[in-house]
């Protein structure tokens, strides 16, 4: 089992991925696996769009899809450290992995656009300065997400097995105001980490995502499922920069650079968590890869 060698090999794996993706069979649930399950990709450009190459097929030499599930050792690091080695041979430079908003936009139409329904999961990617240009000219329009997300607030809203105060407040809860605020606010009454406590400054922001719990309004309006955090602090749990384990203890992203840190003033430290925030936190963990 040998890692690629040159650029060339990295292309290879790609034309054989492009093989299956518009292949059938067990070749095409086979490929289907390796892009739903993957975390680390490379974007690349085909005849019809992008498309992604998980970092654990093309960093393996000569690999094909009905072979990769039997490579013996199998490892993500060693792959993708030497992806980023060929790349940089490659380009002249280092292209680190790193979450993007843009790339993880058209991954998610990907997948969908497969029939596939990706792992929940922090993603990365490298993008090179073609895949960057093409990004630039083709960015998806965040109406459609916008979209998505009133769909499901009419849902809430025309589903009459809960009183419509409920409903409504189900509703606020999404972006931390109302009755669900309230709760938060009283329970904890200060940010979790830093301790200030002037409430125009405390946002309320869900643990397990809202539209995970909003089904269930003991969840979507249980301030257990919340953290009260000033501003700065909210920004960076809700993006996964952060997370904490089951004792408080903060979890901090490697793409969350030095510079970044030290100029937010991020260091580990620890928060005590009820019960119940235990319970929901391993949501996003999961969500955001630190599981």
């Amino acid at each position: 089992m040998n890692l690629i060698e040159t650029y060339d090999d990295l292309l290879c794996n790609c034309a054989e991925l492009e093989e299956a993706r518009k292949g059938g069979g067990q070749v095409k649930g086979l490929y289907a696996g390796l892009i739903g399950r993957g975390s680390v990709f490379l974007p690349y450009l085909t005849s019809d769009g992008i498309a992604f190459a998980p970092s654990r097929f093309i960093g393996y030499a000569e690999n094909t899809v009905l072979g990769h599930g039997r490579l013996e050792g199998r490892h993500g690091w060693h792959t993708t450290t030497r992806v980023r080695e060929i790349l940089r041979a490659q380009f002249g430079f280092t292209i680190w992995n790193v979450v993007d908003e843009a790339a993880n936009s058209h991954y998610q139409s990907f997948c969908g656009s497969l029939g596939i329904v990706p792992r929940r999961s922090k993603k990365t990617f490298w993008i090179t300065p073609e895949v960057g240009d093409w990004l630039e000219q083709n960015t998806i329009d965040h109406a459609d997400a916008h979209e998505e997300i009133a769909a499901l607030e009419h849902d809430v809203l025309i589903d009459t097995s809960f009183p419509e105060t409920t409903r409504e407040a189900i509703v606020k809860a999404r972006i931390g105001q109302g009755l669900f605020r309230r709760r938060v606010i009283q329970k904890y009454g200060c940010c979790l980490i830093t301790e200030i406590e002037e409430r125009s400054l405390l946002v309320a922001s869900h643990i397990k995502p809202w539209r995970d719990c909003r089904k269930d309004p003991r969840e979507c309006l249980d301030p257990e499922n919340a953290l009260l955090l000033s501003p700065t602090w909210d920004r960076l749990f809700d993006q996964g920069f952060i997370s904490f384990t089951d004792r408080g203890e903060m979890i901090i992203s490697d793409d969350l650079t030095q510079s970044t840190r030290k100029a937010l003033g991020v260091r580990k430290r620890k928060i005590k968590l009820t019960r119940g925030q235990v319970a929901y936190m391993a949501w996003h963990r999961e969500i955001h890869g630190y599981e």
